[in-house]
């Protein structure tokens, strides 16, 4: 009984942690991993917090505290970025994209780092179920952008604002830089590569809520394009927040340590990254160089008396056609246009909707009665058949779900 009462704490979080959409599989790697990160206390507490950005007064409700000693512990758990800090708001990250990644985007920090890769290498990679569950959702958490530069001119009107890194970064209104999580663990675990690690771009609210407590670097739109450019030059793939507005991050990845890359390679699901709207073809000029088998992430380059091409696995980032100095690569245009969520609320509610969570969104609550009943309830009801094909259908899409959106966004 001792030992189930002492992992209680945790459990409720991993419960809490599964209202999402994304989840998070549960194991004696992840208990591991939690009891590192949160004390048995935090992990009760946090467990009771709602989905949706709360305030200071809201915890103090959900705990039975003051005010006072809930923004103490709110306070506390920012600062190990378990939460992000939103200025009056508050919001508890996904383990990923979220506070796994966060506790590896610094040197030194609250937790001993070492002991979380190897920890995080054991669930993520060894173990499977959990990146497996997050590469098998329909809209993705992230998506391609294709290398500007590997385009041909014609084709750059092709290309939507929102699907240039160099849109987004000039657009931003404030850009923080921090240490490559992936090859930050790779590091810790004796296999990182010598692609640079400063290079993870957080935007906006999110480089804001990083920057406080020390997980990222403020800099300049100009300095950010630098790193851009720094990474153009090794060859790493752009993998930014898949929503049109308000993009929360660019990930510099390389196919050797980048979590999504290597678990997309791993599991053969390429496409739900989210690729580009471009995909690379190889043409007779090509003369067998190799370099395109070097730098492609996701392996669609092998060497049989010739180079050859399996397109099926190509996520458009452009890299190969890139480096390819005899124009034997080009990126040419998806037949279908690649679907991307609006905004955050608008992925996560898609997102919801796939894996049957939706009405934990409606009712994320969970200290509360009422939301506890009409959150088992509603979840009953929609995953009746007749319900769920309304939910998927265009018809909702269309004249329901951006009203559900509008009203999630009201934070009051």
């Amino acid at each position: 009984m001792a030992h189930l009462t002492g992992r209680s704490g945790y459990k409720n979080l991993i419960d809490r942690f599964n209202r999402f959409p994304q989840g998070a599989p549960e194991s004696e790697s992840l208990y591991e991993i939690l009891k590192v990160m949160f004390t048995h206390e935090e992990a009760s507490l946090v467990s009771k917090l709602p989905i949706k950005p709360f305030r200071v007064e809201d915890a103090a409700k959900i705990w039975k505290l003051s005010n006072e000693q809930a923004y103490e512990i709110l306070n506390s758990l920012s600062e190990k970025a378990l939460l992000l800090d939103m200025d009056e708001w508050y919001v508890v990250p996904p383990p990923m994209i979220g506070f796994f990644e966060f506790a590896l985007m610094r040197t030194g920090g609250h937790f001993d780092q070492k002991l979380l890769s190897e920890l995080f290498h054991q669930y993520l990679e060894n173990e499977e179920d959990f990146m497996r569950k997050l590469l098998s959702l329909t809209t993705p958490i992230g998506r391609i952008l294709v290398n500007e530069k590997s385009l041909d001119k014609k084709d750059h009107a092709y290309v939507l604002e929102y699907e240039k890194a160099s849109h987004i970064i000039k657009q931003a209104d404030s850009i923080g830089v921090s240490r490559c999580y992936c090859r930050h663990k790779a590091e810790h675990l004796g296999q990182v590569c010598d692609a640079p690690q400063e290079v993870c771009l957080s935007i906006n609210g999110l480089s804001k809520s990083l920057s406080k407590h020390g997980y990222a670097r403020l800099i300049s739109n100009e300095e950010a394009l630098e790193i851009l450019e720094i990474s153009y030059k090794h060859n790493l793939v752009q993998f930014a927040e898949n929503v049109q507005d308000d993009v929360g991050f660019i990930c510099n990845c390389c196919g050797c340590c980048c979590m999504a890359l290597k678990g997309a390679k791993k599991m053969g699901l390429a496409q739900t990254l989210s690729s580009s709207n471009f995909i690379a073809s190889l043409n007779d000029q090509c003369i067998s160089c190799k370099k395109c088998i070097k730098v492609c992430p996701m392996g669609c380059f092998d060497f049989d008396n010739q180079v050859i091409l399996d397109d099926e696995l190509c996520i458009g980032c452009g890299v190969c056609a890139r480096v390819c100095q005899f124009d034997a690569i080009t990126m040419g245009k998806r037949d279908v246009r690649i679907f991307t969520p609006v905004n955050t609320v608008h992925k996560l509610v898609l997102e919801a909707i796939e894996t049957d969570t939706l009405h934990h969104l409606i009712f994320d609550n969970h200290s509360l009665a009422s939301h506890r009943f009409m959150a088992a309830f509603t979840g009953a009801f929609l995953k009746l058949p007749p319900v769920k094909q309304i939910l998927v259908s265009e018809t909702f899409q269309s004249k329901y779900l951006m009203k559900l959106i509008e009203n999630y966004n009201k934070k009051e």
